[in-house]
């Protein structure tokens, strides 16, 4: 066998050497020149040897496997029968030569091993580009990731290609060619040339769907549900921005067929085929695009089980162990869990139906001290709660499918400790208070997932200047070394922007000409008193005093043009400390000036009440006093004038007593996206309490915001809806004499949009009655037009906002009453500024209206807090 071995080699590797790099190029010569015949390898051998091994060395800059492989070596496979032609191309395609003796083969069992001795010529490959009209070499450079080399390697062509290739697809350059060539001196300086053919730009010039006939269109307008919003497709036509259509991508495309078919398989049709066709335009600068859909049949739930497994490690061989799982008993009986399920049998098996059982038997097996694994520092192993990939059976031919939940139970913990950590200048009861959970008690992760709402929710350890980087705070638990049913908690928070102060000015719609200086501190504590005073404003900057005790206060003051303004306010949620239902109180004092184009008026007011708030202080309950001075005066005798505000003139003292309640599961406080709020409030005056009146003002409001989002931080579309009911009565019940400061009036920036402020009928003369009853309604569809990456995740946060709305609603003169003649409704748009301060711009127009209504189709407002 070896003479028969050495023959073969001696006769593949039969190449002239290469003593030197003075010599390369007639070494390279007289090699092309020897190796002008080939001869037949078969002439010499039938059977050839396997190479079992290739020994590869002198290279620096090139794969080794990968050249070895030019020369058609491959570890499994025969010595070729002659690798002329490799050679030559070796050198040609990345200037590399085989060395004098830089050949050789080992014999073994069943083989040989080859060994390789190569030398990389020296060249300089300079990167350039030619062709680029539209992107400059910058940009080229960023998408090859060149970065700031100056030499690529020859190997590396291909992939360069490929990236700038890919990149330019992305920008819609569809038909775009890349290649390379090779130039230079051709001895000492090479430079690697990328020709680039770009071709037109396409755009997508329309986008259909064909055969979905299970899933169509559903609503109107703004809120049609379509199976492109299901999907997310990016490819997109013509549009109001776009008229010439949206860039091509083809990768985009691929993603969205993906998409269009797990639609289909998340609501049952396990079988669909989603095709993606294209036509391009004559001059190929555009296409249209067409999704075909093949659905199949839509499967249905043939049975559900609910199984709990743990796991083990068991040995399979000596020193080795596998993760194994078993079956264990239920906790709670299955059928008690299966009636929770939102899962049917008989019903098609749709994921979001899924997703919503794994919440809900994860809140059953929480109220019983089960915590999820997720949740846990550390690895819990099988003590957490886990929801698995479910058991599906698939019945082909009944297009059925037998499903089974299966579930790591975990085991119940009872909590040591509650920690707070990161809680640099806020009080731990601040925190602490919003749980309705203590120490020795069975875990209950429904109550701890609620207090970590309204943690979230005060916004004392939110930023909204932070850009995305400040991180919300986290709840999370650790077991207790040596008591295996005991955890503690920990929360972790990040303090937020709890001080904001102000100092600006601009212009309002609804106000004219305005300065605003403010201070408003959110998380305050009136007895944690600076050291020194000189440096007082430094300490409150820092949170070194005056803040962490869960207390609000503020002041405004507020000159302007038409309104001019002051207040201030304290508000104290838990006077005696409680954990359970605290007692609080809220003091405030203000003054408001306002000139109308009928009147001048000034409203003081001053008010104190007591709160108290339900459990951990989703429901309050409030009672107080309140006085106030209204001042109404300054006609003009030339204005017709509604007799409401004639007899209104002058000043007059109220003085009565206030009282509501309040419902609050939103979210967040100051930026709302998802829950609701509900309120209710009422105030009585009366001679008998020193009051010049008596009247009866009681206003009922109710908000939901729905987030089309899992995680409540993140930018993306969502509904505002608002419902509100009004009346202001006089004790005596002479309808139509309330005064006119204390009536109801609509229109302007925040409802009512498309009518001027106060712009709402029914009018009597040049100006409106004002009304004693009303009934309104707002709903809204809001989404983000710009928003920022969260550094380090792949969520955004919203940083300006559109809306589409309709406002809707009746203003009656008379108490008790609601005539459906005096209803108003506006439609239309605004943009709003989110972060870091609110401002809205509204546009709006009048869709149902009545005589002597005053239309303003644009409005904008500010806002204090």
């Amino acid at each position: 066998m070896r003479p028969a071995i050495t023959a073969a080699c001696a006769l593949i590797f039969g190449l002239l050497p290469a003593n030197s790099l003075g010599q390369q190029r007639t070494d390279i010569s007289a090699a092309e020149q020897a190796l002008s015949t080939e001869q037949p390898f078969e002439d010499a051998f039938d059977d050839r040897p396997i190479i079992r091994g290739i020994d590869v060395r002198g290279l620096t800059a090139h794969d080794p496997i990968k050249i070895a492989g030019r020369l058609g070596l491959k570890v499994g496979q025969p010595i070729p029968v002659s690798i002329d032609a490799a050679q030559k191309r070796l050198w040609t395609d990345f200037f590399i030569l085989i060395a004098a003796n830089g050949y050789g083969f080992e014999e073994v069992e069943d083989g040989v091993i080859v060994h390789l001795n190569l030398i990389e010529t020296p060249v300089d490959l300079d990167p350039q580009f030619i062709g680029n009209v539209h992107f400059d070499v910058d940009q080229l450079r960023e998408w090859a990731l060149l970065d700031d080399r100056v030499e690529v390697r020859i190997d590396e062509a291909e992939r360069i290609e490929d990236r700038i290739r890919r990149a330019y697809k992305r920008q819609g350059y569809h038909f775009v060619e890349v290649g390379h060539v090779l130039g230079g001196d051709g001895v000492r300086r090479r430079e690697m040339i990328f020709e680039i053919v770009e071709g037109p730009k396409v755009y997508v010039k329309g986008v259909t769907i064909e055969g979905n006939e299970s899933i169509q269109d559903e609503g109107i307008l703004l809120w049609k549900k379509t199976l492109k919003k299901l999907a997310g497709v990016g490819t997109k036509g013509r549009g109001i921005f776009a008229w010439w259509g949206h860039r091509f991508d083809e990768e985009v495309m691929e993603a969205d067929r993906i998409a269009l078919a797990r639609v289909y398989r998340e609501r049952g049709f396990v079988d669909v085929v989603v095709d993606a066709e294209i036509s391009f335009t004559p001059d190929r600068s555009g296409v249209y695009v067409k999704y075909v859909i093949d659905e199949g049949e839509q499967y249905t739930v043939e049975s559900i089980h609910i199984r709990a497994v743990e796991f083990e490690e068991v040995e399979i061989f000596p020193g080795q162990t596998e993760r194994q799982e078993r079956s264990v008993e239920l906790t709670i009986p299955e059928e008690e869990l299966k009636e929770l399920l939102a899962l049917r049998v008989g019903e098609p098996l749709e994921q979001v139906r899924v997703q919503v059982d794994q919440r809900k038997l994860l809140d059953r097996y929480g109220e019983e001290g089960h915590i999820p694994s997720s949740s846990f520092e550390e690895r819990s192993g099988n003590a957490g709660w886990r929801f698995l990939v479910p058991d599906q059976v698939w019945d082909y031919e009944k297009k059925t499918v037998a499903i089974t939940y299966v579930i790591q139970q975990g085991r119940p913990f009872y909590l040591r400790f509650l920690e707070i950590a990161g809680n640099e200048n806020t009080k731990d009861h601040v925190i602490r208070k919003n749980f309705a959970q203590f120490a020795g008690e069975l875990v209950d992760t429904v109550k701890m997932q609620d207090g970590m709402r309204r943690v979230r929710g005060s916004g004392y350890f939110d930023d909204p200047y932070g850009r995305g980087q400040h991180p919300p705070p986290q709840l999370s638990y650790r077991t207790v070394e040596g008591a295996p049913d005991q955890v503690d908690a920990f929360i972790t928070v990040k303090e937020g922007r709890t001080i904001n102060a102000n100092l600006s000015g601009g212009v309002a719609s609804d106000q004219g000409l305005v300065g605003i200086v403010s201070v408003q501190i959110s998380n305050f504590d009136a007895q944690k008193f600076p050291r020194s005073w000189p440096g007082v404003f430094g300490e409150i900057y820092r949170k070194e005093a005056f803040n962490g005790d869960g207390e609000t206060f503020g002041v405004d003051v507020s000159p302007g043009s038409q309104v001019s303004y002051w207040r201030l306010f304290y508000q104290h949620p838990d006077i005696f400390s409680r954990y359970f239902d605290p007692i609080g109180f809220v003091s405030e004092i203000q003054q408001r000036d306002r000139i109308f184009r009928s009147n001048d008026e000034r409203r003081t007011f001053a008010r104190f009440a007591v709160t108290r708030a339900l459990g951990q202080g989703d429901v309050q309950l409030s009672a107080g006093l309140r006085w106030q001075e209204l001042d109404i005066g300054d006609f003009d005798p030339n204005d017709a004038l509604p007799r409401t505000l004639v007899s209104s003139q002058g000043r007059e003292q109220f003085m009565g007593i206030t009282g509501s309640i309040s419902a609050n599961r939103l979210d967040n406080n100051r930026l709302p996206r998802s829950g609701w709020t509900a309120r209710w409030t009422n105030e009585l005056y009366g001679e008998a309490l020193g009051s010049d009146n008596n009247l009866w003002k009681s206003e009922a409001s109710y908000d939901r915001y729905f987030h089309f989002a899992e995680d409540t931080t993140e930018a993306a579309p969502g509904i505002y809806l608002n419902l509100g009911a009004g009346l202001a009565v006089p004790v005596d019940g002479n309808k139509g004499s309330v005064n006119y400061g204390e009536r109801f009036f609509f229109g302007g920036a925040r409802f009512g949009r498309g009518f001027r402020f106060r712009g709402w009928g029914p009018y009597e003369g040049q100006y409106p009655l004002g009304g004693e009853t009303y009934l309104r309604s707002t709903m809204e569809y809001r989404f983000p037009i710009y928003a920022q990456t969260v550094p380090g995740t792949s969520s955004r946060r919203e940083v300006f906002r559109g809306s589409f709305f309709v406002d809707a609603g009746i203003l009656d003169p008379s108490a008790y009453e609601l005539d459906f003649g005096n209803r108003r409704a506006t439609a239309g748009f605004a943009l709003g500024l989110i972060e870091p301060f609110p401002v809205t711009f509204s546009f709006g127009w009048p869709i149902e209206s009545g005589p002597g209504d005053e239309r303003q189709v644009f409005a904008f407002s500010l806002s204090l807090r």
